[in-house]
């Protein structure tokens, strides 16, 4: 380690620290994995220190994503302190949410009365246990990196990484970025209740920092910012690039549904998420019951894992859909392109947004979204023109009739798919391009911040 600090000492390199409990992934969420490429490629000597345990299945391979880049990157880890009893604590939460799984008999129009991502409509005291143990277990080695390879930005990745990089930023006297890939936070301010509930989400989102970066996936985190005093100045609000590689042309999309079993006649319905209560993938579920008696050919792929797939697979037996409902698990994420180019319809009905990384990857991919006309994707999807937006109080009624519709009417299916390739076409960003913007207003603070000492 001493070599190489000398080594990077010697050349003068850029460097920035991140700091986050999450980690790159082979399948998922691409955005943590494409702004450490974006720095690498903009000559940064990346520093990148996580929780996450090396042995996580989903953890990317980092030198089959990265290839030649990881000459730039270095990856350390780091144990919470709290984590030898974290066996205990996941029992206890699993006593505390075992009481309310998904139910065949539940409304697909209302929205959950809890925190997203599985609290148990009480206050999130395992999350904020998480977050002490995460901050006391990292900060004096978060501490010995950004002093060993000369930091010059440290950058707090999420809740869990924003606090520790303010410490080290205040003891350095150097920039601090926090990024958020969006907030959970919304409806509780709108309940009155997220200081009681949430406030480690609430502390970290208002971390005073040099520059804030909110993405926009439609869960207004840009609000929610600005209500907790963060100026607005400081906030760059942007919504995620896009792969655009996803999109292939000519794809024989036969060979992939005998692949997974079907016929050349099949109808695709496609939802790609990780399997949380919240994503509400049991409302695709529950629709395809209507579905299937007026199209017997169609069939529902859930491409994505997680802890409700157990409940959803006995729901999809309960209602006697389970041989219209396939179940893909964790694909990796160079393969997910496969099934966006081969489904007729992407279907997105998360309860608190549905901006997500999926929806632009089914825009680039020209694909017909049905969705949750719920304001979360105004700024990209327009109703009849390049999706169909389902009135959120009349999801129950109108949802499989909507999706019975668009499947039996060519002409409109594809109406829909043309436009949205060419909305994306003309309005959606490259990881590269997105990726380039933010690099520039680093080097920009890094230039102000040169010019006050």
């Amino acid at each position: 380690m001493k070599k190489l600090f000398k080594t990077e000492k010697q050349k003068g390199s850029k460097s920035i620290l991140i700091i986050s409990q999450l980690d790159m992934q082979k399948a998922g969420n691409q955005l943590l994995y494409q702004m450490i490429r974006g720095y690498a490629v903009s000559g940064y000597r990346v520093i990148f220190l996580t929780s996450n345990p090396a042995f996580d299945s989903n953890r990317a391979d980092y030198h089959e994503l990265l290839g030649s880049l990881m000459a730039k990157v270095s990856i350390y880890r780091f144990i919470p302190l709290f984590r030898p009893f974290a066996k205990l604590i996941f029992q206890v939460k699993k006593i505390l949410l075992s009481h309310n799984p998904i139910c065949p008999k539940s409304s697909l129009t209302n929205v959950a009365d809890t925190v997203p991502f599985g609290t148990s409509g009480g206050r999130d005291v395992l999350g904020l246990l998480s977050w002490i143990s995460f901050i006391l277990g990292g900060i004096f080695k978060a501490i010995q990196l950004a002093r060993l390879y000369k930091i010059k930005v440290v950058y707090g990745y999420e809740i869990y990484g924003a606090p520790i990089a303010w410490i080290v930023a205040k003891m350095l006297r150097i920039p601090l970025i926090t990024k958020f890939q969006g907030t959970i936070a919304f409806p509780e301010l709108e309940r009155g209740r997220a200081w009681y509930k949430i406030p480690h989400h609430l502390l970290a989102l208002k971390t005073s920092a040099d520059l804030v970066i909110m993405e926009n996936d439609g869960t207004r985190g840009k609000e929610v910012l600005l209500r907790l005093g963060v100026p607005e100045e400081k906030i760059r609000f942007w919504i995620d690039g896009v792969n655009k590689e996803m999109y292939i042309p000519r794809f024989e999309k036969n060979i992939l549904l005998r692949k997974v079993g079907l016929n050349d006649n099949s109808k695709i319905i496609l939802t790609v998420s990780r399997l949380e209560k919240w994503k509400r993938v049991d409302r695709s579920v529950m629709a395809m019951a209507q579905v299937i008696k007026k199209i017997p050919n169609a069939f529902l792929l859930v491409v994505g894992d997680g802890k409700e797939r157990k409940n959803l697979e006995q729901l999809a037996q309960i209602l006697e859909v389970r041989d219209h409902v396939l179940f893909e698990g964790a694909v990796p994420y160079d393969k997910v392109k496969y099934y966006l180019n081969m489904c007729d319809i992407f279907l997105s009905l998360y309860d608190h947004s549905n901006l997500c990384n999926p929806v632009l990857e089914a825009l680039e991919c020209g694909k017909c979204i049905i969705t949750i006309n719920d304001g979360s994707t105004k700024a990209i999807l327009k109703d009849g023109y390049n999706a169909i937006l389902v009135p959120k109080g009349k999801l129950e009624q109108d949802l499989p009739n909507v999706l019975v519709k668009v499947l039996k009417d060519d002409t409109l299916r594809n109406y829909i798919g043309r436009n949205a390739k060419i909305y994306a076409e003309k309005h959606l960003l490259s990881w590269a391009e997105r990726e380039a913007i933010e690099v520039k207003e680093i080097e920009r603070l890094l230039k102000k911040n040169i010019k006050e000492e």
